[in-house]
């Protein structure tokens, strides 16, 4: 058996101990201002921070963009994959395994630039139908909330035409629950402008979830890359930037 000089031997275990072994699958979708793509990049608030706390900690990682259903379904059942931004929420908790929270979001319920309900509390929405997303934490908060007539599909720039659509068609929606800082920007990529806010639901922080099956050494080495990070203040100046950018 070849025997290592104790020096070099110690070096390596060294190594072994700082660079988590185990390689990471990042999941995300297209959900601007927290992860999107811009010019064929993924950029993102929550990517960039995200990205440097894996760098940080030495994990080899591979990124893919899904449809955040697929993304979701996944991240629960493959070992070392880890989905962001994600909501934590009650009933996601022993779901996955949390690093972050990274950022926070503000979920808004828009309608066309017409309509004219009103809407002051979370019980104020049961009489519509309100477009939203497979699996996504805001139906989710909403169906327990008593709001039960979601109608989801599997990307949200479905939703903002949805609006639009003849009040007798079933796939019409009178509202829609999405992200504040990137409704507009989403509404967009879907050719709709005529859109006002019409209630403000909550505030809520997103998430690196992971998988249960992800490495503890692989968990530990990202919280505490993000700690460093966190010390450092990077997380509130790309907030700034990100806030400036998407500023409504």
């Amino acid at each position: 058996m070849l025997q290592l000089p104790r020096p070099l031997l110690a070096l390596l275990v060294g190594a072994a101990l700082a660079h988590p072994a185990s390689a990471l699958t990042l999941l995300t979708e297209e959900n601007p201002s927290f992860n999107y793509s811009e010019n064929g990049k993924l950029t993102g608030l929550v990517t960039e921070l995200v990205l440097e706390t894996v760098k940080r900690a030495n994990i080899p990682y591979a990124v893919e963009v899904l449809p955040w259903n697929r993304a979701y379904g996944r991240t629960q059942s493959e070992r070392d994959t880890c989905l962001f931004a994600t909501a934590r929420l009650d009933n996601r908790e022993k779901l996955f395994v949390w690093v972050g929270p990274y950022a926070s979001n503000v979920w808004g319920v828009y309608g066309k630039g017409d309509f004219a309900g009103t809407v002051r509390l979370l019980a104020d929405l049961k009489p519509y139908r309100i477009g939203a997303v497979v699996n996504d934490a805001k139906a989710d908060y909403l169906k327990e909330g008593g709001v039960t007539n979601v109608k989801s599909v599997v990307d949200d720039r479905q939703n903002p035409p949805r609006l639009f659509l003849p009040k007798d068609d079933p796939n019409r929606i009178d509202l829609w629950v999405t992200g504040y800082y990137g409704a507009h920007q989403v509404a967009r990529s879907a050719k709709v402008s005529d859109l006002k806010l019409v209630f403000v639901v909550r505030e809520i922080p997103l998430y690196l979830a992971c998988s249960p099956q992800t490495s503890p050494t692989v968990i530990k080495a990202l919280t505490e890359a993000l700690d460093k990070i966190r010390a450092e203040g990077l997380p509130e100046k790309l907030t700034a930037a990100y806030e400036k950018k998407f500023a409504q």
